[in-house]
């Protein structure tokens, strides 16, 4: 259990480390703009090397997927986002430029390797030349410049490995962490009630006259509304609607190419620098040479001359025109004239092709009663919120009339503040136009507010109660309890303080009842507050016990009564998992001091209005 709870803590840290080492499926996701940071301006410039907006846009999408509707409808949210964003790429480059100081290497065979091991270009486990292609392209980049980012990629993997070579830690340390980290102490706890003092304690209207000049904020009584609403929804629409065969039926027939599979044809290709090298293999294969032995000897395509220059089954649009075009002029068998891609030289080879073909009526048929449903949904909904919008305009005094167009019931809250926003309200663009705008003063209904996809929600502030401060006389009662319990504390703790020493002179005390003993160990935390007092307590000789006063996180007055203390011992199994979590932790304090060290002494120049700007 303590292991679990260490392992949970340390990845989590180790999890918001922003850098970190690049994969590459997120070079995958990023790469698409950061290909053309010459021509675009600059979001930010580290020791002169431009990070192009284009770069800083395509991170903060791929950032922004995680956010819900509420946080990206909030400034404040998109900024801290941004802030980590535009911090996540400076490091990046930071580390490649340390990379270049460092003048480290990779190999082609590495990243080969690394590409057909990439689970992202993997199929069944096994590497998809088509899966390949198809998201290079999607991504507008070829092998080659791909090629370029796995290296650079594994350049900061080596960076990173390098960092971790130098953090470690001997035997002597690792036992030491063990025994301190893992360590329990045998324990018996004594409460001592207050309540019975606090009935004790007086309050004098001076003390609560001062207490509450001193501390006016803590009465504060925050602004609150009472709203009306109505809660517009697509999907509580669908239920209403029935779709029938005919209508399915007739679907079908007007959008067959939609349910029509797309062609397929399986290729191989040779690719070589030059013409002339095209040309030549051309002319072996016209004299009877074998296609797969020419792509394995001669290709400069790694993935696929392994194959024989399979590039296995691919569909239309996923090659660039000119190699289509070339391709779809084949029969199967054939094989093209040298094709010119990109200054390169392809002949393709069509192995195999399969013909475009209708799916049946009855494989589509959920599929098409779910579209036309949803059609009618897209339709009603805005028709709907449409005349909505206008009866709420038209009749500003009430909430009625809007209801009964929108087919719902009008819906009223209790009084609540920014801070317990009622869940069908707690959209930015409604809690802005419930306390931020003229609505909170009343009288009057907003226009549908989109919360989300043919989701609106339309409010009528019926009361508004702005912030302000408990008078004494409200806040009296709960001063009054506060200093009783504070001066009740201090007393028994100096009660137990008196307990304490006589207990560790080995005077009998009278009314002191300790509980069973109890094992706590430091990792588990049972008692944030009681804890360090419990572990801060020194060792007892052997046999006799130590005392100590203290609160805990109840604000109980406790007697600890400390009887043993067992070094902490793992099995060899756990010691090795805690040896690695040791590194781990130890690594990224390490790699924390490196990119300080280098944003210490390196030029950062941050183009603060376009990072400023609203998305």
């Amino acid at each position: 259990m303590v292991m679990e709870k260490l392992h949970g803590a340390s990845t989590n840290w180790a999890s918001k480390f922003l850098f970190g080492f690049i994969t590459v499926t997120f070079v995958i996701s990023s790469m698409a703009g950061y290909l053309y940071t010459r021509v675009d301006n600059s979001a930010a410039k580290v020791n002169g090397e431009e990070i192009s907006q284009q770069a800083f846009q395509n991170q903060y999408n791929i950032a922004s997927r995680n956010l819900t509707p509420q946080e990206i409808d909030s400034p404040a949210q998109v900024a801290n986002l941004k802030r980590q964003v535009l911090a996540s790429l400076i490091d990046q480059e930071l580390l490649r430029q340390y990379a270049n100081e460092l003048k480290l290497g990779v190999s082609d065979a590495r990243i080969k390797q690394e590409i057909v091991t990439t689970p992202t270009f993997q199929n069944n486990g096994k590497f998809d030349n088509t899966l390949y292609q198809q998201t290079l392209q999607n991504n507008g980049i070829s092998a080659e410049t791909y090629a370029g980012y796995v290296r650079e990629a594994l350049r900061l993997e080596q960076l990173q490995s390098g960092l971790g070579t130098t953090t470690f830690s001997v035997p002597a340390q690792q036992e030491k962490l063990t025994k301190l980290f893992f360590q329990s102490r045998q324990i018996r706890l004594a409460n001592l009630s207050l309540a019975n003092e606090i009935a004790k304690q007086e309050v004098s209207d001076e003390e609560i006259q001062a207490y509450y000049d001193a501390h006016k904020a803590e009465f504060t009584i925050p602004e609150t509304v009472k709203v009306q609403y109505l809660d517009l929804s697509g999907a509580a629409m669908e239920n209403n609607i029935n779709i029938t065969d005919v209508e399915i039926a007739q679907y079908y027939q007007d959008n067959k190419p939609q349910f029509t599979t797309q062609g397929q044809q399986r290729l191989a290709h040779i690719q070589v620098k030059t013409e002339q090298q095209a040309q030549e293999l051309y002319q072996q294969l016209q004299n009877g040479a074998n296609f797969a032995d020419l792509a394995k000897n001669h290709s400069i395509d790694p993935t696929s001359a392994e194959r024989g220059g399979d590039l296995s089954w691919v569909s239309a649009g996923e090659f660039p025109k000119v190699f289509e075009d070339a391709a779809n002029a084949l029969a199967v068998g054939q094989y093209s004239q040298p094709v010119n891609l990109d200054n390169h030289y392809h002949i393709i080879l069509v192995e195999e092709r399969k013909e475009p073909q209708l799916q049946p009526l009855e494989s589509v048929k959920a599929q098409i009663a779910a579209q036309i449903r949803q059609n009618l949904v897209n339709t009603q909904f805005y028709s709907i919120e449409k005349r909505v919008a206008e009866k709420a305009f038209e009749d500003p005094s009430s909430l009625n009339a809007a209801a009964e167009v929108g087919g719902v019931k009008v819906q009223e809250t209790a009084y609540f503040s920014r801070d317990d926003i009622p869940a069908e309200l707690n959209y930015p663009n409604v809690v802005s136009a419930v306390f931020d705008s003229d609505l909170s003063q009343g009288g009057s209904n907003s226009e549908p507010m989109n919360v989300g996809e043919q989701h609106s929600v339309v409010v009528r502030v019926l009361d508004h109660k702005p912030q302000s401060i408990k008078t004494l006389d409200e806040a009296k009662a709960d001063i009054t309890a506060h200093l009783k319990h504070q001066k009740a504390e201090a007393v028994v703790l100096a009660q137990a303080e008196q307990i304490v020493q006589n207990l560790s002179e080995g005077k009998s005390v009278e009314g002191v009842k300790f509980s069973a003993e109890q094992t706590w160990v430091f990792a588990e935390n049972k008692d944030p507050v009681l804890n360090n007092t419990v572990f801060s307590m020194a060792k007892p000789e052997e046999g006799k016990t130590t005392y100590k006063a203290a609160s805990n996180a109840n604000g109980d007055v406790v007697i600890i009564a400390l009887d043993k203390v067992v070094d902490g011992k793992l099995t060899e199994q756990e010691q090795k998992q805690f040896a690695v979590q040791i590194e781990q932790l130890s690594q990224v304090s390490l790699q924390n001091s490196l990119l300080n060290a280098l944003r210490a002494k390196a030029k950062i120049k941050i183009n603060d209005s376009f990072i400023n700007q609203e998305q």
